[in-house]
């Protein structure tokens, strides 16, 4: 049974490491001086070395033949460690190994020499994984370690490992690898295997891996294995669940030019294809990133890799998109593969993320709380009585307002907090009015408005609305004229003005009212 791909290529010296050269050099120069730290923090994402360094370190410390800060990768030592039978090199899983026992149990096997080379290596992988107690258990022997060993953490998330284990090792942060890294590194092992794989797969390999070596190689492994070693472009898109990039670029053409029912339809038929609506997104916002790299840069390396055609196509689209229909479809696109991991309808994301970027682009006065409604009409509706049945100061209630617009964007990034679904309708939202102790705004879809006036979601809405403004208010929910259905108008606009009468004014505020819903009769 033969070795999948990642681990036959797996590097066994430091020049063999793709990309760390900061990390390579300090580690290779501390073997040479032997100067090898007590302890340290291997930091970074998936699949970019961690762990071959770790061990190449192990075969460093412990080589016999040692040349340059090398390891020769053939004595004795170096040749154990490779085969796994080294017993100086003790590695544990630490999602697996997260107990106090576990830790005593390494904690105890360091006190004795090595048995057969100079160091004795303890590498412990995912160490966020360990308990509070194995974490306290690991401190004492950080501190102060028998001069013969070297504990090598490697962590995922830098973040839940405790401040004081942090402090008492040597840190480095492994950075995520360039696709202009990995697609050399795969074309030689491609070469050596003798695959017939197309360039341009290769590079939607490297993309679609997001910097990990590991995932790239398992990627290719794949890839060998569905065309027996003689891959396309369309092959590689087929193994990953891609959509084809001219559907992307199509895809783009109606967002930009098609218009909102021209670009449902795409998404419909995205969905009859049976593609998976993560990685429909994210060939957009990777297609999206190369469209505003090369409006910004020029094209440069994002035409790599792509046929005349689709390169041709990608300049197209740098030209004729603007910079603000590029932010807003990078925006609201973001926010859609957020809202992927919680939506049981697979869907219906990337359709709220349509729908969105075109209300955006109506010329309507509520797109923007900023632009929500005139001065001069605000003052006629946001007036009210206050708490002893006065009507509050004209000017002050204009104050209030202004004072919920100019934070409205502070709202939206606390919404992220607590949640991440509702920040894309209340975008959209309108400031209308604020008498001091309600909160009026309109949407322009009743989607939106329904979305935000589920019980549970209007409790957060008020409690983050609380924590910004510094004081408690009522939230009422309206639709504007422009996201009313036709078929539901006659009915919908008395409403408006009953909503309006409810507040508290008279006919001053009822003519305003219907000024901005549409026409109505007065109620007498």
């Amino acid at each position: 049974m033969g070795e999948v791909l990642y681990r036959q290529y797996r590097p066994q010296t430091f020049s063999e490491v793709i990309n760390q050269d900061p990390i390579k050099r300090t580690l290779k120069n501390a073997v040479e001086a032997g100067n090898i730290a007590h302890a340290y923090l291997f930091t970074g994402p998936r699949g970019v070395g961690k762990t071959s360094l770790a061990r190449i370190l192990a075969k460093a410390a412990n080589c016999l033949k040692l040349k340059g800060g090398e390891p020769c990768d053939a004595c004795d030592n170096c040749v154990a460690i490779r085969e796994g039978r080294f017993l100086d090199l003790i590695e544990i899983d630490a999602a697996s190994n997260t107990g106090v026992d576990n830790i005593r149990e390494i904690i105890e096997h360091v006190k004795f020499s090595p048995s057969s080379g100079k160091k004795k290596i303890i590498v412990i992988d995912e160490v966020h994984m360990l308990s509070k107690g194995a974490f306290n258990a690991l401190l004492k022997t950080l501190e102060e370690p028998p001069a013969h060993a070297v504990f090598i953490l490697a962590t995922t998330e830098l973040q839940k490992v405790p401040a004081t284990i942090v402090s008492r090792t040597q840190r480095f942060d492994f950075r995520r690898l360039a696709s202009s890294d990995i697609v050399p590194h795969l074309t030689a092992i491609a070469k050596k295997l003798k695959y017939r794989i197309a360039d341009e797969a290769l590079i939607l390999v490297a993309r679609a891996s997001e910097g990990s070596l590991r995932d790239a190689l398992s990627l290719l492994d794949q890839l060998a294995s569905f065309t027996d070693g003689r891959a396309t472009l369309e092959d590689a898109e087929d193994i990953l669940g891609l959509p084809p990039f001219g559907m992307t670029q199509d895809f783009f053409d109606a967002l930009i030019t098609g218009g909102e029912a021209k670009s449902f339809a795409h998404v419909d038929s995205l969905i009859d294809r049976g593609f998976d609506m993560a990685q429909v997104i994210s060939s957009l916002l990777q297609y999206l990133q190369m469209v505003a790299s090369c409006k910004i840069q020029g094209a440069g390396q994002m035409e790599s890799g792509l046929t005349p055609e689709d390169a041709s196509r990608l300049r197209e689209h740098a030209s004729s998109a603007t910079h603000e229909q590029l932010r807003r479809l990078l925006g609201r696109f973001i926010e859609a593969a957020e809202q992927m991991r919680y939506s049981k309808i697979p869907e219906l994301p990337m359709q709220l993320a349509v729908m969105d970027f075109f209300a955006e682009l109506q010329p309507q006065p509520s797109s923007t709380p900023s632009r929500a409604i005139p001065k001069a009409d605000t003052r006629n509706i946001a007036t009210t009585q206050n708490k002893r049945g006065r009507p509050a100061p004209q000017g002050a209630l204009l104050d209030m307002r202004e004072e919920i617009v100019g934070k409205w964007n502070e709202l939206l990034e606390k919404m992220r907090e607590y949640n991440h679904s509702l920040i894309s309708s209340l975008r959209l939202a309108s400031v209308i009015a604020c008498d001091g102790e309600t909160v009026t705004i309109s949407f322009p879809y009743k989607f939106h408005k329904e979305a935000v006036e589920q019980r549970k979601n209007k409790l957060v809405v008020e409690a983050v609305m609380e924590e910004v403004y510094g004081r408690a208010f009522r939230l009422l929910c309206l639709v504007s004229a422009g996201g009313l259905d036709q078929k539901r108008e006659a009915t919908a606009e008395p409403r408006v003005v009953e909503v309006a009468s409810s507040l508290g004014r008279a006919d001053s505020l009822l003519d305003e009212a219907m000024k901005v819903f549409g026409k109505a009769e007065k109620p007498t």
